[in-house]
């Protein structure tokens, strides 16, 4: 019997009788049981978003970066500013229909301004953000290159946009697969080299499955070198590694300086900045085209006016000191991480349990460690039910999610985990690793007795 039929008895009996949805849609019902007993099937976990997460002990799992969602001064610098704001609610009303508010022009204009931009378009959310832009900005004359790794909202954007058709992947990270494809668009598509089309390169700072950085200087000079001037538009989506890094948590564009080099930005509050929303950085002629050709933004409420108040704190808060104080334990966390973990998994005999390398490329300051750990072993759904009865919040990342032999739980270090809670975890994951030599070495012993005793 499947976790699903476990956990939930046939269909037609988890909703009462009155439910005439229910009644009157049996075949509906029984394809989606049918879906989701075949996701358990393929080791794919059935997700219950009813159920609540175990959160008894410290986070090592969320993209509270700087721990900004649970910071007692942010939260009194937020709650001041709601005191003294004319307006707190919802604006009630689409852009399109009901205009602009004054304070979320003011809102763009300071988000502008903290990045020197030369426009900021402020969006619901980073999936908001990405599917208006891809959906809605290359034509039909253009083509898209892509990291094979970029987010979901990124390529459901594509998909339905007028270059649909001119979608080119390249290898994660890989400089050699990124000029390949480069050159073959070239060739292919010859309005790029006359000026009348345009190539767009869309990729990430950092990303989270794998938890490395992009080789953002070298990229950008392949372009430069490859493309002419003026056809192409470099995209980078900065989501995780907004608040995290740069003057005044800028992010890796700004410290890299490449800045005057990319052309949108996607900076995203949801995660290093402990709250929700997100920016396009980008030319002002592509905010007025987004006003009016992108979806989510003409179909959405713009963002409610507490949400416009917390963003404003939280600009103030990453261009304080504290700001900086964050970011430096931030990195002092995650180097100590690494170090910690890698020391502890090198006693485990026979281990089967990688610690995902962190590559380093140009202009990457020495020292920057990503706090994202990823955890290749193919224990990962039973070690994260373990850390789960811990009291974790851990998450399991199996095949087919990821290749087989990718399988995976990620570690996430925040700033304000203390040294005593990365200690506490790692014990726990080598605990529970040391049961998992045992018990596989035990397996190869009956396997090797057993063939000698047939023979």
């Amino acid at each position: 019997m499947s976790f699903f039929r476990e956990k939930h008895p046939p269909f037609i009996k988890v909703f009462p009788p009155q439910t005439a949805m229910v009644l009157e849609n049996p075949s509906l019902f029984q394809s989606m049981e049918n879906a989701l007993i075949g996701r358990q099937r393929a080791g794919i976990p059935v997700r219950d978003i009813s159920q609540p997460m175990p959160t008894s002990l410290p986070d090592f799992f969320s993209n509270d970066y700087l721990s900004l969602a649970t910071d007692p001064r942010l939260r009194r610098a937020f709650l001041e500013r709601l005191d003294k704001a004319e307006y707190i609610m919802g604006t009630t009303g689409t852009r399109a229909l009901c205009g602009s508010p004054s304070q979320l022009i003011a809102l763009e204009e300071r988000l502008k301004l903290h990045w020197d931009a030369p426009a900021a378009v402020v969006c619901n959310s980073g999936y908001d953000a990405n599917l208006a832009f891809f959906r809605s900005v290359p034509q039909s004359t253009d083509t898209v290159i892509y990291d094979e790794l970029v987010h979901a909202s990124v390529i459901d954007g594509l998909k339905v946009s007028r270059a649909s058709h001119a979608l080119v992947p390249f290898s994660h990270n890989s400089l050699t697969s990124l000029r390949e494809r480069i050159l073959r668009v070239l060739d292919s598509n010859a309005k790029i080299l006359k000026g009348e089309g345009t190539l767009f390169l869309s990729l990430e700072s950092a990303y989270s499955m794998d938890g490395d950085f992009a080789p953002l200087l070298d990229i950008v000079a392949m372009v430069e070198e490859l493309v002419p001037a003026g056809s192409f538009h470099i995209v980078v989506d900065e989501a995780h590694t907004t608040g995290l890094y740069g003057l005044n948590g800028r992010g890796f564009v700004s410290m890299l300086g490449l800045d005057s080099r990319v052309h949108t930005v996607l900076h995203t509050f949801g995660k290093g900045c402990g709250f929700f929303g997100a920016v396009l950085l980008t030319h002002p002629l592509i905010k007025m085209y987004l006003a009016n050709y992108a979806r989510p933004l003409i179909y959405s409420n713009s963002l409610p006016h507490c949400n416009m108040e917390a963003l404003h704190a939280i600009l103030d808060y990453l261009s304080d000191p504290i700001g900086d104080q964050l970011r430096t334990q931030l990195q002092s966390n995650a180097a100590y991480f690494k170090s910690a973990l890698i020391r502890a998994l090198g006693n485990v005999a026979n281990q089967t349990l990688l610690v995902y390398s962190q590559q380093t490329h140009l202009g990457i300051p020495k020292g920057i460690t990503s706090p994202i750990f990823p955890l290749l072993t193919s224990e990962a759904i039973p070690l994260a039910r373990y850390l789960q009865t811990l009291g974790y919040e851990a998450q399991p990342i199996p095949y087919p999610v990821v290749p087989k032999g990718q399988e995976r739980i990620r570690i996430i270090v925040h700033a304000g985990n203390l040294e005593k809670d990365m200690d506490d975890i790692i014990e726990h994951i080598v605990k529970h690793q040391q049961v998992v030599v045992k018990r596989k070495s035990e397996h190869s012993f009956q396997h090797l007795f057993g063939s000698l005793f047939n023979a």
